[in-house]
């Protein structure tokens, strides 16, 4: 178990059996049903990734009109995003809770940036339902986290992907991994690069270490945010290289399509998938 999942744990254990607490939301401090759950109004608010998804990295696709359906992967006539059209991906499939803005950005801010471990739990749950949801959970064997540079690690104390690797591999009863991936390089952060250099950042920033604890595996790699999917691709390739059978990604929050991604209807009927459009 990882030490700052099991300080998590241990500590509200501790205040429930000391105290008699009731749990509490993690995001608003309003009670909740239980310490791993949002309360109601703050489940209602997220902005959940639903409706027309890339069938690749689970973006969000803006079609022109209503839509229905479009998770990552249902079918094999999902559309792509531009980014996905555009780039050979080496992870097999992506999915994500919730899109990356209001309510889901605040939790991945305020986990990343300000330490605000409690949330890891609830977060990690709707990942894991998420994994059972899209066949992740039979499909993997094993979760590895997205690595931090230890210069980074040792700066901010906790790694947030393994945080919530941590939960969601116990949540799906998966063995978790958390030291087969490292980054190799202490690089700019991702924001600061467009997508291009996004990705010639990350292919070049990962590495895995124990090639035998990932060969001939499906392996789960779990991190945060997916955004332009480098991050991802640089994990991938790097386990793919060691031996890894395939490799699938799950995020508590993906980015959303951008302008390009507003598809016309005549443009899906021509490509054979108007069936995820409600006529």
């Amino acid at each position: 178990m990882g030490g700052w999942a099991s300080r998590i744990r241990g500590t509200g254990l501790l205040l429930d059996i000391l105290f008699g607490e009731q749990p509490t939301c993690a995001l608003c401090s309003s009670p909740a049903a239980r310490r791993d759950r949002l309360c109601e109004p703050c489940q209602a608010g997220l902005p959940l990734a639903v409706g027309a998804r890339c069938g690749k990295c689970s973006a969000p696709i803006r079609l022109r009109g209503e839509v229905e359906g479009g998770a990552a992967g249902d079918a094999p006539t999902a559309p792509l995003c531009r980014g996905c059209q555009e780039t050979q991906h080496y992870f097999a499939a992506a999915s994500a809770v919730a899109v990356y803005e209001g309510a889901a950005r605040t939790m991945v801010a305020d986990l990343k940036y300000r330490a605000r471990l409690e949330l890891a739990l609830p977060m990690a749950r709707l990942m894991a339902a998420e994994c059972a949801r899209v066949g992740f959970a039979h499909r993997c064997d094993v979760a590895v986290p997205v690595p931090m540079h230890r210069a980074k690690l040792a700066l901010r104390g906790y790694n947030q992907a393994e945080v919530l690797c941590t939960e969601v591999a116990r949540a799906l009863w998966m063995p978790q991994l958390p030291d087969v991936l490292t980054r190799s390089e202490l690089q700019e952060s991702q924001t600061l690069h467009d997508r291009a250099g996004r990705r010639a950042n990350a292919l070049r920033a990962y590495s895995c270490v124990r090639p035998k604890a990932v060969a001939g595996r499906s392996v789960l790699v779990v991190d945060d945010v997916l955004t332009s999917g480098a991050t991802a691709d640089g994990c991938a390739r790097a386990l793919l290289r060691a031996g890894a059978r395939e490799v699938c990604v799950i995020t508590f929050a993906v980015s959303v399509a951008d302008a390009r991604d507003w598809i016309d209807r005549s443009r899906l009927r021509s490509n054979g998938v108007e069936s995820i459009i409600k006529q």
